[in-house]
Formats: C-alpha cells, structure tokens, sequence
C-alpha cells in the first residue's frame, strides 16, 4: 500500500474496520464467488500485471509504483449495482482506471467492469491491526469524478466523509540518455455527503462548524477542549466523528 494513504488516515480507518467486522458475520447469506456471478458481459479477464501489481508493458520500460490501491490481493466483500452481496472473496481495486478486480479460484484475475460494482471493502494489516478499507461510488458527480469514480469512506452517519483517489501515470523521458521513466503517482480529493449533497471540503472552521450548524453548541464546545487544525485530515476526520457520534 502506498504509504503515504496509511500515515494519514490509520485512526480513522480503525473505526471503519470495527463497523465493518461487526456487519460481516450477516453477510455470510449472501453469495459465494461459486454461484458464476461473472458473465461475459460483466468482466473480461487481463493479464496485464506482474506478481507485484505493476503493469507489464511490452517495450520493457520499468513502471514505478502501481495503479492499484495496494498491489497484493486482499480478502473482501462486494455489492453489485444489482444489489447482490459476494462475501469472502479476494480483490484489488484499480484507483487509475477506477475498476475492481478478483481472483478467482482456478486463478484467473477477473476485471469487472467500471459501475458494475457500487460497494466494496478491504481486510488489511497495519501494524498488526486488522483494518478495514469501504469504498462507494454511484454518488453525486463532482468535479471531475463521475458516478463510476470510487471513494474512500473516512467516517459515515449524518455526514460522511469522503476520499477520492486517483493514480496517474507519469512519464518522463530524459533529454541526453533517451530513458524513459514511469510511475504512478496518487492524487486524493477530500469531499463530506450531507444530506444527499457532495460538497469539496474546505479547511477551515467555518466549513465546518456551517456543516455541523444543527450542533453547534456541542461542536464550539468541542474545539474549545480540543486543538484542531483543519488543515489536518486527522483532525477534520476526528471532528466528524464526534458530530456523528452525538445523539
């Protein structure tokens, strides 16, 4: 994984983890990947990428880095836009081409194609802590993300916090030596969903306190005893989830 995406959000990702291994004994109802959820008009299989999730290109340039969210297959669960629930199953998540990928037992590294999956998670380890990764998409278009366009889930309730990452491949090729080099680099935009709404955040006080205006007294109190930068997406994430957590 990228580690630039676990120093900055491994607190507020452990809260996820913790909802998501509460709701994954329910899900043992749904389907298993032996019930051919694939149809040729689901996914195609590819066999682009090496054991270590860089793509393997044809002109033998070496590609730095990897377009997928982290490059080793994790075990996960994911919902179809249909609404069909496939639990226990091994996945990668392409954050360049927004597309999921899993594995299937005889192997084969299946590419779904992009909105035929709404929702997904991830089990990670991080520092010997079982984590888990949500992501959504089917949300209000914004910027330059459209509906396909998945997003990390920060924090969810009445406000939810949300990351959209991208990687991009960046080529360069040097003047005198003619080599070229490539290698994805991640981008992330951080957006909040309030009341059916998706809105760019902006860092500071008063975006939030006005996004958090029903509580304002409880939250004005709340950055007294605290100190929060809202520069920080540590902060911002914890000051969402003590709104959220309010009753």
């Amino acid at each position: 994984m990228d580690p630039r995406v676990t120093s900055k959000k491994a607190s507020v990702i452990l809260l996820a983890g913790i909802l998501l291994l509460q709701t994954i004994p329910c899900m043992v109802h749904g389907q298993s990947m032996n019930d051919n959820f694939v149809q040729d008009d689901y996914a195609h299989r590819i066999n682009l990428y090496d054991v270590n999730g860089r793509p393997i290109g044809i002109d033998g340039v070496e590609t730095k880095g990897s377009p997928f969210f982290t490059p080793k297959w994790k075990q996960g669960w994911f919902r179809l836009a249909d609404g069909r629930t496939f639990s226990v199953v091994t996945l990668k998540l392409d954050l360049e081409k927004q597309v999921v990928h899993y594995l299937r037992a005889d192997g084969t590294d299946i590419e779904v194609d992009r909105g035929q999956i709404r929702e997904l998670a991830m089990l990670d380890t991080i520092n010997g802590v079982v984590m888990a990764f949500r992501f959504l998409n089917g949300l209000q278009p914004i910027d330059n993300q459209s509906q396909t366009n998945f997003y990390l889930l920060l924090d969810s309730g009445k406000v939810s916090f949300l990351e959209s990452m991208r990687k991009e491949l960046k080529q360069d090729k040097e003047e005198f030596s003619g080599e070229t080099h490539r290698e994805y680099n991640l981008y992330s935009d951080f957006y909040v969903l309030s009341a059916g709404k998706m809105t760019r955040i902006k860092k500071d006080a008063k975006f939030f306190l006005e996004l958090t205006n029903d509580k304002r007294g409880q939250m004005e109190d709340y950055l007294q005893k605290n100190k929060v930068s809202f520069r920080s997406i540590d902060d911002i994430g914890r000051f969402i989830s003590y709104y959220n957590g309010l009753p």
